[in-house]
């Protein structure tokens, strides 16, 4: 082991640094927020603490890895336990059936990390944790001391709502009221999961298409729905008109975003829900 920088670090400030990857990796002298899924960045280097945004595998791909070496390991309490068995996520969405592999993403697949201690007691000054759910329940960022903010999945750049026009989330409130927790927070650089890292003017025209997106998505939703649509057929409509891929994995993700929306609406009293034929109808309310 070495003092060394991981061999692929970038400098963003002071002594924080961004090791960019499928998922983005922060390095703060020895503390590490998320990973990439290759532990050769790593390999020489003092790592002492692992923070994980969220508890999906894409975000901790080798902190098992890290943990064999010694690493602490700290995760917020909601999604504690989606770190240590990835397979609660991929049941979760298929109504705690088992699905196939096919079925399921390969960013929800990885190998159990354990986590040592809660992020809700962190007393690591290199970085604060910022609670921003929504994606997950207990997803946080992490503003490091030099002002570079780590927003997980919480932040989707306008580059990845081009790739994928309808994100996973569970509770899009949640998020829209995280993404302007984001904005109210004192950072100079955003570092996403996926994507590249901004500076504060660019990160608000990141901010506010996110917002403008999901409000267009609940637009959409409220508006098709004068008709009645069952479930199946109301994440068909959203699917097709924001342009998924038609595979087994897209649609998985799109079943639970879409219910994230419908269920919200619900509790609005936008929508109306009811069975017939043994079917689940959604309707927005106000129209026979």
């Amino acid at each position: 082991m070495s003092n060394a920088l991981p061999y692929n670090a970038r400098h963003l400030a002071g002594d924080t640094y961004v090791i960019p990857g499928l998922t983005n990796s922060g390095f703060v002298d020895g503390l590490v927020i998320d990973t990439c899924d290759d532990e050769a960045p790593y390999a020489l280097v003092d790592v002492d603490h692992l923070a994980i945004t969220h508890g999906h595998a894409d975000h901790f791909s080798i902190g098992h890895a890290l943990h064999a070496r010694g690493v602490r390991v700290s995760a917020a309490r909601d999604d504690a336990s989606l770190v240590e068995n990835p397979d609660i996520n991929i049941r979760g969405m298929f109504s705690w059936a088992k699905p196939g592999d096919v079925l399921t993403t390969k960013l929800f697949r990885g190998l159990p990390c354990p986590v040592d201690r809660s992020v809700e007691e962190w007393d690591d000054p290199r970085a604060t944790p910022i609670p921003l759910p929504g994606h997950t329940l207990g997803h946080h960022g992490f503003l490091t001391r030099d002002g570079v903010l780590f927003t997980g999945d919480a932040l989707y750049q306008r580059e990845i709502w081009q790739q994928h026009p309808l994100p996973y989330l569970i509770e899009p409130s949640k998020v829209a009221s995280s993404l302007e927790r984001i904005r109210a927070t004192g950072f100079t650089w955003l570092v996403p999961g996926h994507g590249f890292p901004v500076e504060r003017e660019a990160a608000e025209g990141h901010l506010d298409f996110h917002l403008a997106q999901l409000a267009e998505i609940r637009e959409l939703i409220v508006d098709r729905l004068t008709k009645p649509h069952t479930t199946e057929a109301a994440i068909a409509m959203v699917s097709a008109e924001r342009g998924l891929r038609e595979t087994p994995p897209a649609y998985w993700l799109a079943v639970a975003t879409v219910k994230g929306f419908l269920g919200e609406l619900l509790d609005e009293g936008v929508l109306e829900f009811f069975v017939r034929e043994h079917a689940g109808w959604w309707q927005t309310s106000g129209h026979p």
